[in-house]
């Protein structure tokens, strides 16, 4: 008899949305989806999973320290009193709830690293919480990949949920730094994972990947940058060698996303023909429109781990929080992909 999964869940920052949308999300999400027999592991208290329920309108039964929803039995992974996020208040931001959040991610880090979770979902959490032992990481990305990267390359931050798997060679980085972080081979192995990503995520079996360049025009030629001409054309070449099926050069990002758009009025579908993935050299070069095209059902998901994570893709939303109006959808994608991945974990 197969084992059944284990999907962790960490709670994001409990002044803000992430405990009321994992709440709700594992409350709607359906037995085809999640099914009875994974075990959904709550790394936090039962205390603060029924605080959310309460703020989500769900109704849940507490049995000691763990939860019932429905017919699901939630794993709560501490006592009442380690947990420190309970008491937040929604929409207000203390120290309590910068300690809760950072405690609840790192459990589940820790559960994914010590062999006790096939996948863990992150809550949204605010960057004050990533400052853990004097280091302020840039993002959950930069963290998680630093525990549970499976090599010794950069992660690749990617998103689904929209017309295409959407890749972004840096992450979290300076705009005035991207430039000079861009190198051939670099850039060609992001192109590598993207494909692999989209091959998982999409269930193809050759994924067909759009680069864009960095520059306006994707440089013209050189005469608003070289780093297309220097850098990514060469990665392309590269990734095209290793079999990689690349459309085009560096194609232009107001171009592409332009496309994009007429062929979703024209045809009434998001999806572009032949395209499967694209990966774009900065964060909102990619993730401004994606998240307009994907309409609040993305997912973030890092590439380049042992132990699947995925996340929602938006922040906190402090100003809606606690007033049961968040919007589930990313939350339940996200479970969903962690769910997907980790049994293509397994079966790979």
């Amino acid at each position: 008899m197969a084992v059944p999964l284990t999907i962790a869940l960490s709670s994001g920052c409990p002044a803000g949305v992430g405990p009321e949308l994992m709440v709700k999300a594992i409350a709607l999400l359906g037995d085809d989806t999640l099914p009875a027999t994974t075990r959904v592991l709550w790394c936090a208290s039962a205390a603060l999973f029924v605080q959310g329920a309460r703020r989500a309108g769900v109704d849940v039964v507490r049995d000691g320290n763990d939860v019932v929803v429905g017919h699901r039995r939630v794993f709560c992974a501490v006592d009442d009193a380690d947990d420190e996020g309970r008491d937040v208040v929604a929409g207000v931001v203390s120290a309590a709830a910068v300690v809760g959040q950072r405690t609840s991610l790192l459990r589940a880090i820790k559960a994914a690293a010590d062999g006790n979770a096939d996948a863990i979902v992150t809550g949204p959490v605010r960057k004050a919480a990533l400052l853990i032992d004097g280091v302020q990481w840039p993002g959950q990305t930069e963290l998680v990949h630093a525990v549970l990267r499976d090599d010794d390359g950069p992660p690749l931050m990617v998103f689904s949920g929209a017309p295409f798997v959407l890749g972004l060679h840096t992450v979290h980085l300076a705009l005035r730094d991207v430039s000079a972080s861009l190198h051939t081979d670099g850039v060609a192995r992001s192109i590598r994972q993207l494909a692999q990503a989209a091959q998982q995520l999409l269930k193809v079996e050759r994924a067909r990947v759009v680069v864009l360049g960095v520059n306006p025009h994707a440089g013209e030629g050189g005469l608003f940058g070289d780093e297309e001409i220097r850098v990514i054309a060469p990665a392309i070449e590269r990734a095209r060698a290793a079999g990689v099926d690349v459309v085009g050069g560096p194609v232009p990002a107001d171009g592409f996303f332009a496309g994009v758009g007429r062929h979703r009025r024209s045809s009434g579908v998001a999806a572009v023909p032949g395209v499967h993935a694209v990966l774009a050299m900065h964060h909102d070069q990619g993730l401004a429109p994606y998240k307009l095209l994907g309409d609040g059902s993305g997912v973030n998901i890092t590439w380049g781990l042992r132990v699947p994570r995925t996340s929602p893709d938006h922040g906190t939303a402090d100003a809606i929080a606690g007033k049961g109006i968040a919007d589930p959808s990313s939350a339940m994608a996200a479970v969903r992909a962690a769910v997907v991945l980790a049994h293509g974990r397994r079966r790979g």
